[in-house]
């Protein structure tokens, strides 16, 4: 902890390069610094308390960050939104639906993306017509109703009050579900009018946020539910594959067409493949040189040993 008043705050403050460019930005580090710790305080990232009531001055206050705060740091998670990800985290505890991945893909779901895209409502609509009932279950406990966005569809702005990122981020969570049902970048792109760039984009950025909100519940006892959640997931999330091929992907040099070849030819763990006899690998395996099968044989000893 770097500061624990706050006079402190002003004093470290003083000694930043905002301090030495003040002048020519026009800033003023004092306004500054009492509102960027106003906004500390109001999001419940930090606390400020005084030593004895009405006797502390306001420059003499402690500073104590919080259970959130603190688990907005360990998880690297954009304080704009570590609020609204605490409040999403929180519902969906009394309400997650376990029988589809596809309440977790909404939780993974990037909110600093939400807005780089404009939802094709017809395109929205007509996928959300696709899913299977446990799906649609899932949607109705997000908050997307199917009567919103048939009127959206139509050309219609409800009157009805909806929550727009929670729209937005199930629009991208269907592209998401789509790459996480196995169709490629290319099929989901096309799909929803999107580039492959922008897509791939999704998939690397939720990955990532994925492994923040672990690190983000690993800090929070009262989420102690996700940790064992995402550890998995986060994996098959990564790769976008079935879950049995996961243990061959770990081996190095070890993509998804050889896990796929893999896995068809009957080698469908890491023991199994270092017990492995070379020629044998190299006859079931289609287009795979000696010297390869070799060194996946010898990657996975050193795992499975």
């Amino acid at each position: 902890q770097i500061v624990s008043t706050t006079d402190a705050a002003f004093e470290f403050m003083q000694k930043s390069l905002l301090h030495i460019q003040a002048g020519c930005l026009g800033a003023d580090i004092a306004t500054l610094t009492r509102e960027a710790l106003q906004y500390l305080i109001d999001e419940e990232l930090v606390v400020q308390t005084r030593a004895t009531d009405n006797e502390t001055p306001e420059e003499k206050c402690f500073l104590q960050v919080t259970p959130l705060g603190n688990a907005t740091f360990k998880g690297s998670i954009d304080h704009i939104y570590s609020g609204q990800l605490y409040k999403d985290l929180n519902k969906a505890k009394e309400s997650l639906n376990l029988s589809t991945y596809l309440h977790l893909l909404y939780l993974v779901t990037p909110y600093d993306m939400s807005g780089s895209v404009v939802p094709d409502w017809k395109v929205y609509f007509d996928q959300y017509c696709k899913l299977k009932d446990i799906e649609l279950k899932t949607a109705g406990a997000i908050g997307v109703q199917e009567n919103y966005l048939g009127l959206r569809a139509a050309g219609h702005k409800p009157r009805a009050k909806v929550c727009e990122l929670t729209i937005q981020r199930f629009y991208l969570s269907l592209m998401l579900w789509d790459l996480w049902n196995q169709k490629s970048v290319w099929e989901v792109a096309n799909r929803f009018s999107q580039t492959r760039g922008f897509v791939q984009n999704l998939l690397t950025q939720a990955a990532s946020f994925a492994s923040c909100i672990f690190h983000f519940c690993k800090e929070l006892e009262e989420f102690w539910a996700y940790q064992q959640l995402l550890e998995h997931f986060i994996k098959k999330l990564t790769y976008c594959v079935s879950i049995e091929l996961l243990p061959l992907m770990e081996i190095p040099g070890v993509k998804l067409a050889r896990a796929k070849m893999l896995h068809a030819a009957g080698y469908k763990s890491i023991s199994v493949l270092a017990s492995a006899e070379v020629n044998n690998l190299v006859q079931s395996v289609e287009h795979l040189s000696k010297r390869t099968a070799q060194q996946i044989i010898a990657a996975a000893k050193v795992i499975h040993f």
